[in-house]
């Protein structure tokens, strides 16, 4: 059993480098993509299985079963999910929703690569990223090291994150650089509200120093999981702060058949950052081994 287990694994990583190598050939001719998407499928099939050692299952019991059926639906190529994406529209979507200064503050946008050049963020330290990318950023704590940084940020104009994980989403999105003010020492904590059809089902938190990471209940029940990274156990100080971030939450995720919301907080205040449509590209690992299973059954769990 664990031979034949072995085998098509083996086969479906050879497979998924296959369609993957025909989506990208297709993507940069520029297809329709109504063409993309037969590729894209298996592609995204296969890489499931390669990451999770089995089939997605329908009706999804299992998160990472629920996020490929959004990540190979039609839900990412839609207008929202794509302006979302953009980190300079995601924030003013989510001010649109919740009023002004409920964001990390945006000091400056630029779509060149000679602005980037020209430019000298106004304060340091100051966090940098793409707005068209995900898991790029940059904190240039003085000038020089923002100078230092230039060659970096400017490659980022020649990158097409699709690239990356074929995310669709992502597609052909305006490549642009955003400049955020750094979030003060005091907002110790960031988080992440994961939501299903505008309902808050988990909150997960990160100590911005210790790098420790548990996943609650939105009751701030803690679970013992975590994902994409190894758990490492702790509670915040207070809970103040989670009234609101649910009731925000809410808001921010009611189009939306999943999202998650990120945030900083200080336990007491609340700013949103971005808003992320596929964790860890759906095929995140869980820890424990049995985290999957404790995470989904909270996230799919009836509202009473």
């Amino acid at each position: 059993m664990r031979q034949s287990s072995d085998a098509l694994v083996k086969l479906s990583v050879f497979l998924y480098k296959r369609f993957r190598r025909v989506s990208l050939t297709l993507y940069r001719r520029n297809v329709p993509p109504s063409m993309l998407n037969i590729v894209l499928y298996p592609t995204y099939l296969f890489q499931f299985i390669a990451a999770h050692h089995r089939l997605p299952i329908r009706p999804a019991r299992l998160f990472n079963d629920f996020l490929f059926q959004v990540k190979s639906g039609a839900e990412l190529e839609g207008s929202l999910r794509r302006r979302v994406t953009d980190k300079e529209y995601g924030k003013l979507y989510t001010e649109e929703r919740l009023g002004p200064g409920t964001t990390t503050p945006t000091t400056h946008v630029v779509r060149t690569a000679d602005e980037v050049e020209r430019y000298r963020p106004p304060a340091f330290p100051c966090v940098i990223k793409p707005t068209n990318s995900s898991g790029r950023v940059i904190i240039a704590r003085s000038e020089d090291e923002y100078i230092a940084a230039l060659s970096k940020i400017k490659n980022w104009f020649h990158e097409d994150y699709f690239l990356s994980d074929l995310e669709k989403n992502y597609a052909t999105l305006e490549r642009k650089i955003i400049f955020e003010e750094y979030i003060d020492d005091s907002f110790s904590l960031e988080g992440s509200v994961h939501c299903l059809r505008g309902e808050p089902k988990l909150v997960s938190l990160i100590d911005r120093y210790t790098k420790a990471r548990q996943t609650f209940g939105i009751d701030g029940t803690p679970l013992g999981v975590s994902l994409f990274y190894p758990l490492q156990e702790f509670e915040p100080a207070s809970w103040e702060f989670l009234p609101s971030l649910l009731s925000q939450s809410r808001i921010l995720s009611a189009e939306f058949t999943y999202i998650r919301v990120d945030f900083f907080t200080d336990t007491k205040r609340v700013l949103f950052g971005e808003l992320t449509n596929l964790p860890a590209g759906g095929i995140g690992r869980f820890y424990p081994a049995d985290g999957e299973k404790i995470f989904s059954e909270v996230f799919f769990r009836p509202a009473r």
